[in-house]
């Protein structure tokens, strides 16, 4: 089946705005040949709003969908279910009555919309990012047509006879850069959300171990007060090497990876989901950055990351990094790596696991 010419509606538990994750790069990229509806999760609930739909246009073929709840407290089961029976056919009806034809439903949300049958779509997929399995996902499992993860490690204990594994993907646009930024290269960088998955020793570690040396970190804090070493580096800013940009949009973090001398994911791998692959290691092979990490499932074997097995081990090899010039066969190499998982070729794979599985 190709992904061309078709409506698809993207439902994800992440709005629309300046930070990107897979659901928002895959909207983009499908737009691209198809018409896209991307939904957003609704906004606390307030009595005057109750219920109504708008759209917005980021592009001629991508929309962004708003609603508001029609009851409040959905979390209860029963006003749950009301909740979304009413408007899974309302925000149906409008998608058919404003574009008047047939539908994908597409989800990265396993908390709403759990029956995608009350919408009528020509086939349901549910696309695993995340580690949830909660008893809305087992529900939103039954009544889907076929399921999409990134890595195996995200799909344990869960029954799915059509299942397709695909890598995090990477837009072709992030292998050349834009425009120039205004920052001296040369600095360790790190792009995403800084929250409890950090380890935050390490970075410790690292500013302290080199003094001379600019560490950027592009990303929203989730402001944790009762981590010491969070409070330390984001909140006292006790390190003057330590850069903290807040977030900005998703096509021009490129711009900064282009700059960086290394680029980071100092992640703790006993958090859960977080031992698998990162949208983020993608993003710095695409321009071929050295990408320091501990050593993640989906990448053990692959010596194109610098893997540490300890925070002394980290410091060691980041050590050698800064000291050294790297093979400029290294940088080919990386980039070669990444052009693997452009989503145009991702959309290959899911176009024949569609045809093959559906006969």
């Amino acid at each position: 089946m190709k992904l061309e010419n078709q409506n698809i509606l993207i439902f994800s538990n992440e709005p629309w705005g300046d930070v990107w994750y897979s659901k928002h790069n895959w909207a983009f990229e499908l737009s691209k040949k198809n018409n896209v509806f991307f939904i957003n999760p609704p906004k606390k609930w307030c009595l005057k709003n109750l219920f109504k739909i708008s759209i917005t246009s980021y592009t001629e073929r991508l929309k962004i969908l708003n609603y508001n709840n029609l009851l409040p407290f959905t979390r209860l089961g029963w006003l749950y279910q009301i909740n979304n029976f009413i408007i899974s056919r309302r925000i149906k009806n409008y998608i058919h009555k404003n574009n008047g034809a047939e539908f994908i439903f597409w989800t990265f949300d396993p908390y709403r919309f759990t029956n995608p049958k009350l919408f009528s779509p020509k086939f349901a997929i549910y696309f695993i990012a995340d580690k949830y399995q909660t008893q809305k996902e087992k529900e939103l499992i039954s009544n889907t047509d076929f399921f999409i993860t990134v890595s195996k490690e995200l799909t344990n204990n869960l029954v799915l006879k059509k299942l397709l594994v695909l890598s995090h993907g990477i837009s072709s646009s992030e292998f050349s850069v834009d425009e120039d930024v205004t920052i001296e290269e040369g600095f360790a960088l790190y792009v995403g959300q800084i929250d409890y998955r950090i380890d935050y020793e390490l970075v410790i570690k690292m500013v302290e171990n080199f003094p001379d040396k600019r560490f950027l970190f592009i990303g929203q804090p989730q402001h944790n007060l009762s981590d010491k070493n969070f409070k330390r580096l984001f909140i006292d800013k006790a390190y003057s090497n330590l850069i903290h940009l807040p977030p900005i949009h998703f096509k021009r973090l490129k711009n900064y990876i282009a700059k960086a001398k290394i680029c980071l994911a100092p992640m703790l791998l006993h958090v859960h989901g977080n031992n698998i692959n990162h949208h983020k290691l993608l993003q710095y092979l695409a321009l071929g950055k050295p990408v320091l990490a501990p050593t993640f499932r989906d990448y053990e074997k692959n010596e194109l990351i610098f893997s540490y097995s300890s925070p002394d081990d980290g410091i060691a090899i980041l050590q050698r990094i800064f000291n050294y010039e790297e093979e400029p066969i290294l940088f080919d190499k990386r980039i070669i790596f990444a052009k693997q998982f452009t989503y145009e070729n991702l959309i290959i794979k899911v176009e024949q696991f569609l045809t093959e599985t559906n006969n």
